[in-house]
């Protein structure tokens, strides 16, 4: 969220409050024309949806609308001769005398003293703000209210990303070996919690088979699983005679038959044994 900036309003002649009124008036016709909707409702049935600014709650809130202007209207028409009237303040609801003591920010005027940090109290005049849930803060306390990212301890200002019961700047959440940001990328952890991508993860961790020397790892994130023969570690697919290519099995005859460090099926294990 960007910090607003509040605006000295300056209004220095009749000409000047009249436009004011005129826009005062252009926003009570806007609220009257929404409020005479309240008369013109036809009936619906069970399926068919009122729309928004028929709902009561809604034709209540421009009511008050209409009444709140009404009343900053005839308050402004009141004061128009009174010298350096600027408008009404949107907090104390009093008037503002001297473009000096008021400020426009949010869409409406405040006295200076008014328009101040929600916590510190301190004036917000010609410095940045923020506005979020209704409330005011200052530059500082607003950077309290948010967390901090749990490797750079900054604040995070704008998306935050969470894992592993931590709060990080997206950017911030990298791989402990090769650095690589890890935001919307599949990681795991180490036994000491140390945060690894899969790759990294793999090549600490991963057992490498005998027979092609490639890493045995997951594949599209099926289940793994490794053959260990000789005190050495196979593929599944790898894991055959070095002769034929045949597969072994538990079946009778169909296992593995290990010679001079070798794996061979039954018959070439026979070859090997009578050479």
């Amino acid at each position: 969220m960007d910090p607003g900036e509040e605006v000295l309003i300056r209004t220095d002649d009749e000409e000047k409050l009249r436009g004011y009124l005129v826009s005062i008036q252009g926003k009570l016709t806007d609220l009257e024309k929404s409020k005479s909707l309240k008369r013109n409702v036809t009936r619906h049935d069970s399926s068919t949806l009122l729309p928004a600014q028929l709902t009561k709650d809604t034709v209540e809130q421009k009511n008050q609308e209409i009444d709140d202007l009404t009343e900053m209207m005839m308050r402004c028409l009141e004061n128009a001769d009174v010298e350096d009237f600027i408008g009404l303040c949107a907090k104390c609801k009093e008037n503002i005398i001297g473009h000096e003591n008021g400020c426009k920010a949010l869409g409406a005027l405040y006295h200076v003293n008014c328009f101040v940090c929600q916590k510190c109290r301190d004036p917000l005049v010609k410095k940045p703000f923020y506005h979020t849930d209704g409330l005011t803060y200052c530059e500082k306390d607003y950077l309290d209210t948010l967390e901090k990212c749990d490797v750079c301890e900054e604040h995070i200002k704008e998306r935050i990303l969470r894992a592993v019961d931590k709060q990080y700047h997206p950017e911030c959440f990298k791989c402990t070996d090769c650095s690589n940001c890890l935001d919307g990328v599949p990681f795991t952890l180490d036994s000491n919690n140390n945060v690894l991508c899969v790759q990294c993860y793999n090549k600490k961790f991963a057992y490498t088979c005998a027979a092609c020397n490639n890493l045995i790892v997951s594949e599209d994130g099926a289940e793994t699983y490794r053959i260990i023969a000789m005190d050495k570690d196979f593929h599944v697919s790898c894991y055959k005679c070095e002769v034929c290519d045949v597969k072994f099995s538990n079946d009778e005859g169909q296992g593995c038959y290990p010679h001079n460090e070798r794996l061979l099926c039954h018959a070439h294990y026979k070859e090997a044994v009578a050479q």
